[in-house]
C-alpha cells in the first residue's frame, strides 16, 4: 500500500531541482508515465523493502500508488508535483525532437578574428561585446570627447580602460549600429533613449543568450552609450553563495519565510541588492505560495515566478496595487523610490503579504529616515517593517598573486590597534586578474532585525540618532565590522575597504 500521508516536493528539495535518476524513471514505460502522469524520483535501492518516491498529480489517488507498487513490487511513497514538473521529467528521460528555437537577430563567436583598422561598424561592435564578455564586465561605457573616444569596462565594480579601434570618425556609425540592434531611432540625436537587444554567444558547440540593456545620452560632441550586460549564462546565487556571515544569512532566511511584513535590502547602486533579492526569491519557490514581482527592468527570468515589468503606462506603485487583487502570498517591489510606491508596499505588508524591496541608503538604519521622508508614519513603519539588510560589494584580492604588505602611515593613524598582529595582503597583479590585483567580489553585510524593542522605539517617534545609539549600546554588528573581518582573514585589502565603505562609517565605528 502507498504511504497515505501527504508529501510535496519540498520534502526533498527545491522546485525543479529534485533528484531524478533516468534508469529509475525508466522502470516504468514512457506510455505508462504519460498516461497516468507519474514519474519515479530519486534512486532505487537494492533493498526491495525500501520505498520508491513516486511523483504524482494527485497524492490521494491511492489506487494509482497501489498499481505502481504492484508493477515495481515495492512500497510506494507518493509526492505531489504539478503537471509541468512531471512533463519536465518525462521529456528529460524520453526526449522528443523539438523544432530548433529561433535564434536572436545577432550572433557572435568567441573565436572571431580581431577586426582590423578598416573594420565595419558591425565588426567593431561585436569585438567590443566579446571583449566585455571575456573580461567578465557588467557594463560597457562608450564616451565621446573633442577629438577622442574612450571605451571603459566596469569589471568587479571598477572601470578599466579598454584599447579600442573606435575614433571620432567611426563612432557615429558604431552608435547607429548599436541603436539598430536595440531598435532605437537612429535619427534622434538630441534626446536620451533606452533600449535592449540580445545576442547569441557561440563558443565551440555551446551557445548561450546574453542580453544588453542600452542607454544613449546626447553630449556636446556626440552621443555616449552605456551597455549593461545581463548574462543568462551566469547562474543565480543562493543565499549561501552570497558570502554572507552565518547569522545574517539565517536571519534573512527566517524573514523571507514570514507570511507578512516588509523586508528591505539597501545600499548604493551596484551593491548587489538585486542579486540578494533573487537569492531570496529562490528560497520561496514552492507550489504553495504565489510570488509576483514588479521590476524595472526584469534582469533575470526565474521559471514559474510571475514577473512583471513597469512601463510608461504602468508604474511600480500601479503594479503593486494591482497585485493585491491577484491573491499573492509574496510581492517583490524592485525599488521603493517614491511616496506612492512606499505607501503601496506598506499597505501590502500590513494586509497579509510578504513584501521584498530595495532602498538606496548608506546603512540599515538609514531605511527609517528614507521611508519617513517618503510619507510613511512611524506607526505604519513599526507595523510593517521586519528587517533591513544593508550591503556593498568588495573586490577579493587575487588568489594567484596575493602577497603580504605593510600598512601605510595614514592607515595606522586611522585604524590604530586593529592593525596589530594581523597580516595585510594585496594583489601584485597577474594575468589571471588582468593586472588589477583583484579577481571577483564578495558582499559586505549589515543586518538589522526590527524586533519588538526596536519597533516600540520606532513607533514612539524616537529620532534616528537616538536609535543609532541604542544599536551601538546593544553591540549591533555594522558593515565596517564585517569588512574588517574580511581584511583580517585576507579576503580583501584595507585600500579596497576604504574605497567601498564611506569614511564617515569607518570613523563612526572606530571612535
Amino acid at each position: 500500500m502507498p504511504d497515505q500521508s501527504r508529501h510535496t516536493y519540498d520534502d526533498f528539495n527545491e522546485l525543479g531541482h529534485f533528484e531524478v535518476d533516468p534508469s529509475a524513471v525508466q522502470l516504468l514505460s514512457q506510455a505508462f508515465c504519460r498516461r497516468h502522469e507519474v514519474v519515479i524520483l530519486g534512486k532505487i535501492e537494492d533493498n526491495r523493502a525500501a520505498e520508491v518516491m513516486l511523483g504524482v498529480i494527485d497524492d490521494h489517488d491511492y489506487s494509482l500508488g497501489q498499481l505502481v507498487g504492484q508493477r515495481l513490487e515495492r512500497p510506494v511513497k507518493m509526492v505531489q508535483l504539478n503537471r509541468f514538473e512531471i512533463n519536465k521529467v518525462i521529456e528529460q528521460t524520453w526526449p522528443v525532437a523539438q523544432p530548433r528555437p529561433q535564434r536572436s537577430a545577432h550572433q557572435i563567436r568567441l573565436d572571431s578574428a580581431k577586426p582590423g583598422p578598416e573594420a565595419k561598424p558591425a565588426e567593431l561592435v561585436d569585438d567590443l561585446l566579446l571583449h566585455a564578455l571575456a573580461k567578465g564586465a557588467s557594463d560597457i561605457h562608450i564616451e565621446s570627447y573633442p577629438g577622442d573616444v574612450d571605451v571603459r569596462l566596469r569589471v568587479d565594480g571598477v572601470l578599466r580602460q579598454l584599447p579600442t579601434l573606435l575614433s571620432p570618425d567611426n563612432l557615429p556609425a558604431v552608435i547607429n549600429r548599436i541603436k539598430v540592434m536595440a531598435k532605437l531611432d537612429i535619427t534622434e540625436r538630441r534626446a536620451p533613449q533606452d533600449g535592449r537587444f540580445r545576442v547569441d554567444v557561440v563558443e565551440g558547440p555551446k551557445e548561450r543568450a546574453v542580453d544588453f540593456r542600452v542607454s544613449m545620452l546626447p553630449g556636446l560632441v556626440g552621443e555616449d552609450a552605456v551597455l549593461r550586460i545581463l548574462d543568462s549564462g551566469k547562474s543565480l546565487l543562493s543565499i549561501e553563495r552570497l558570502g554572507m556571515p552565518r547569522e545574517p544569512a539565517e536571519e534573512l532566511r527566517r524573514l523571507v519565510a514570514n507570511p507578512e511584513g516588509l523586508v528591505l535590502v539597501s545600499g548604493p547602486t551596484g551593491s548587489g541588492k538585486t542579486t540578494t533579492l533573487y537569492a531570496s526569491l529562490l528560497e520561496l519557490q514552492c507550489s504553495t505560495r504565489k510570488v509576483v514581482t514588479a521590476e524595472d527592468p526584469i534582469e533575470y527570468f526565474i521559471p514559474k515566478l510571475n514577473q512583471k515589468q513597469t512601463s510608461a503606462q504602468v508604474s511600480m506603485a500601479d503594479l503593486t496595487r494591482a497585485f493585491l487583487r491577484q491573491d499573492p502570498d509574496v510581492i517583490l517591489v524592485g525599488e521603493i523610490r517614491d511616496e506612492e510606491t512606499a505607501l503601496a508596499a506598506a499597505q501590502a505588508a500590513t494586509t497579509g503579504h510578504l513584501v521584498l524591496s530595495t532602498l538606496h541608503t548608506n546603512d540599515a538604519l538609514g531605511a527609517i529616515p528614507r521611508l519617513r521622508g517618503l510619507g510613511l508614519s512611524d506607526d505604519i513603519l513599526a507595523d510593517a517593517i521586519l528587517g533591513c539588510l544593508n550591503q556593498r560589494l568588495i573586490r577579493r584580492v587575487c588568489a594567484d598573486c596575493k602577497e603580504s604588505t605593510a600598512a601605510t602611515d595614514d592607515q595606522r593613524r586611522l585604524f590604530g590597534d586593529f592593525l596589530d598582529d594581523i597580516e595585510l595582503v594585496k594583489g601584485a597583479g597577474c594575468e589571471s586578474c588582468f593586472g588589477s590585483g583583484y579577481r571577483g567580489r564578495v558582499g559586505l553585510f549589515e543586518f538589522l532585525l526590527f524586533d519588538e524593542t526596536l519597533q516600540d522605539l520606532l513607533s514612539s517617534g524616537m529620532p534616528v540618532a537616538d536609535l543609532r545609539q541604542v544599536l551601538k549600546e546593544n553591540n549591533h554588528r555594522t558593515l565596517i565590522e564585517d569588512g574588517l573581518e574580511k581584511v583580517q582573514d585576507g579576503t580583501t585589502s584595507l585600500e579596497e575597504l576604504l574605497r567601498v565603505v564611506p569614511l564617515r562609517a569607518v570613523l563612526a565605528q572606530l571612535r
